[in-house]
């Protein structure tokens, strides 16, 4: 017994050893990482991952919606992603007598499934480096300013001409702060259509409890569909559309995972920022991260209350109410993580070594020499505006009826230009239609506090006081459809100017619109320095680690990350195991709770015991597995990510990371970072047992 509890503890620390940091661009797999994969045990060659000449896992991967990832799982069009990536679709198709949030929703065929509007998805055809393209004619010598309207003029240039001969999508995006430039080449699919999307009791299991959380026992999935015109085209909805053939979908394994497997990530990865100095650190510790989070509580607080006196309400807010607790809870324990890394003091120790390398050339003195101060002095200069901007955006814009109020500016322009006032009824339409995604009460609530704590924090004027905050949601013409609508059908044109000028909730949006306008050119200045500034210093880190793996930071585009399936030990006397199950969930199951009430019919088909071909045996006992955790270096937009095996198979889909690791955007710890992934053996289970959805399951193509 002995010997094997030291052979497990010498295989989890050996183990550790093979987690990779980084999020690496497919294209330059095969030279940078293909070795490196296949000694940690990849069975496939870095052109099955991408290739543009063959159909590889690439064409299985599509960005969902404006910051998902999703995977293609059949080869009908079959798209598998996240519950809370789909959310806000499925939000827009509900009603409280169709509400498929609290319910679910499952077609039982094609003509059952349900057109989202404005949702689409998009597959990347192919990745070239233009950097020699965008910098063309650009010399060291010009000014900042020239260089930036230089390369801003070569990307459209480029894009355009590409969008032209191909007819394809066109992006180019900068990388190492702007020291190489890569173009996308994108086709976009805008007829999506949903599939299967399990009840809240499933898909949110856990909600704000169990966000970034481990242990988890979310099925946090949904299946939507691709259609596309009769020559497998993007085309805008139409009934006429079929379902889109692509050129790769992903197998799906249902053998299971094991502890040291090797497993990867492909997704669309949103923001990193792994190349921070402690000066920057420092902004994100005792600037940024506790503002937003002292703001967003007090929201979210208003919110979850408000949501439990109806079910009105909770449909207006579910959606808006799940993306603000994402990263407030993100935030917290990256701030969290942070502190316990000591990672100013880290970077700081870093910036010695780096600075000691520098001084030791005298080339390098030259070239790099006042780069660390030059940064540390910059962002001294930023701290007021950007903590101004932080704050007018997560309290002033909370208030969603005053950030409305912009459709008073659109009316004075229109006003001048139009000969016929009734056209003007559209902007009563807009706020009719805008009015049935909030609650004015809830709204004047958040309000009331949230300008509050601007009062404290930044300054306190009449535009943020009691009076003028109950004036807006009393007397403005916007916190009324029908004295919006008379303001709209007056036909005296200055009358109508005159009284939009006057009212309480034009003057509070002017005024905080005109100071956030005046701040951002200030802010910006200042970013734009910055943003130079780390160009040099991504510069002077790849010499500096030169023979060393380096990969950019995260932007939204195509990447992947690669580690293995592993638990870890968060802090003394505590071990994470690497999977949880349906017996876990169905533990924390509470009726008087509304974030644990699991359904009637899961509870029946765990009674039961009937798993079909997704049961594993754990302590001599017949269970699902439900998720699973890895050391794959993931972000947010890698939200519904497909997360594969050493075959390039399907074994999850990526949702979360662990809270005590969410400071790897900033600083990557290898003995904390942790992915959570959705085990697919527990989606299938509940399409097909839960959702009687057989019909899906027979569409793809399972393996062992």
């Amino acid at each position: 017994m002995k010997s094997k509890v030291l052979f497990t503890l010498a295989f989890l620390y050996t183990s550790s050893l093979f987690a990779k940091e980084g999020m690496w661009l497919p294209f330059l797999l095969q030279n940078m990482n293909e070795k490196e994969m296949r000694q940690m045990g990849m069975k496939i060659n870095a052109s099955d991952i991408y290739d543009i000449n063959e159909g590889s896992l690439k064409d299985a991967v599509v960005i969902f919606g404006g910051g998902c990832t999703g995977e293609v799982i059949s080869d009908k069009g079959l798209v598998l992603t996240n519950h809370h990536c789909g959310y806000g679709a499925v939000q827009g198709l509900s009603s409280v007598d169709h509400n498929y949030l609290l319910n679910g929703f499952w077609a039982k065929n094609n003509q059952e499934e349900l057109p989202c509007p404005g949702l689409s998805v998009t597959f990347i055809v192919r990745i070239d480096d233009v950097t020699t393209l965008v910098k063309a004619n650009i010399t060291n010598e010009m000014a900042d300013s020239t260089k930036n309207r230089m390369v801003s003029e070569n990307i459209a240039k480029i894009e355009k001409e590409t969008k032209a001969s191909t007819g394809y999508g066109a992006q180019i995006k900068s990388f190492y702060s702007d020291n190489e430039y890569y173009l996308f080449i994108t086709e976009k699919y805008n007829d999506v259509r949903l599939v299967g999307f399990p009840p809240n009791g499933i898909g949110k299991f856990g909600g704000d409890a169990d966000n970034w959380a481990w242990p988890r026992h979310t099925g946090d999935f949904g299946v939507f569909r691709i259609y596309a015109n009769k020559d497998n085209k993007p085309a805008e909805f139409s009934k006429e559309n079929v379902p889109f053939v692509p050129r790769r979908s992903m197998k799906i394994n249902i053998g299971g995972v094991q502890e040291g497997d090797f497993t990867w990530v492909y997704g669309f990865p949103g923001r990193t920022n792994e190349y921070l100095t402690s000066k920057g650190v420092a902004e994100v510790m005792n600037t940024l991260d506790p503002a937003r989070i002292k703001i967003r509580e007090k929201r979210l607080n208003i919110m979850d209350a408000d949501m439990k006196e109806s079910e009105e309400n909770f449909i207006k807010y579910a959606s808006k109410q799940a993306g603000i607790a994402n990263y407030y809870k993100k935030w917290k324990g990256e701030l969290l993580g942070l502190q316990l890394n000591n990672a100013i003091v880290k970077k700081q120790q870093e910036e010695t070594e780096f600075t000691t390398w520098v001084n030791a050339d005298e080339t390098r003195k030259v070239k790099y020499g006042n780069i660390i101060t030059d940064l540390s002095a910059n962002y001294d200069a930023q701290n007021t505006s950007i903590k101004l901007n932080e704050y007018i955006n997560e309290s002033i814009w909370a208030s969603e009826l005053l950030k409305k109020a912009s459709i008073y500016s659109s009316i004075l322009k229109a006003v001048d230009t139009l000969k016929d006032l009734s056209k003007l009824n559209v902007y009563a339409k807009e706020l009719a239609s805008f009015y049935q995604s909030i609650n004015k009460n809830t709204d004047n609530k958040i309000a009331l506090e949230l300008f509050k704590i601007y009062r404290n924090d930044i300054e306190n004027n009449d535009m943020v006081s009691d009076v003028m905050i109950q004036k807006i949601y009393s007397k403005s013409f916007i916190s009324d459809t029908n004295s919006f609508k008379k303001l709209l059908s007056g036909t005296k044109k200055e009358k109508m100017i005159a009284a939009i000028k006057n009212d309480p909730a034009y003057i509070v949006y002017s005024y905080f619109d005109q100071l956030q306008k005046e701040n951002l050119i200030t802010l910006k200045a200042h970013l734009l320095k910055l943003n130079g500034l780390y160009g040099k210093y991504i510069s002077a880190l790849k010499e500096y680690k030169e023979g060393q793996q380096f990969y950019p930071d995260a932007n939204s585009t195509l990447r992947v990350t690669y580690g293995q399936v592993e638990g870890l030990k968060p802090q003394d006397g505590m071990r994470y195991d690497f999977y949880t199950t349906l017996d876990g969930a169905v533990r924390k199951h509470n009726p008087n709770v509304e974030e644990f009430q699991m359904p009637k019919k899961l509870m029946e088909l765990y009674e039961a015991k009937d798993y079909g071909d997704y049961a594993i045996e754990v302590d001599g006992k017949p269970t699902v597995p439900l998720a699973f955790l890895a050391s794959n270096h993931t972000t947010g937009g890698n939200s519904g990510s497909p997360v594969l095996n050493a075959n390039g198979e399907l074994i999850g889909t990526n949702f979360d990371r662990i809270w005590e690791g969410t400071m790897s955007d900033i600083m990557y710890d290898i003995s904390l970072c942790r992915n959570i992934t959705l085990d697919v053996r527990y989606t299938l289970f509940i399409i097909e047992k839960f959702g009687g959805a057989k019909w899906l399951i027979d569409e793809m193509e399972l393996v062992k």
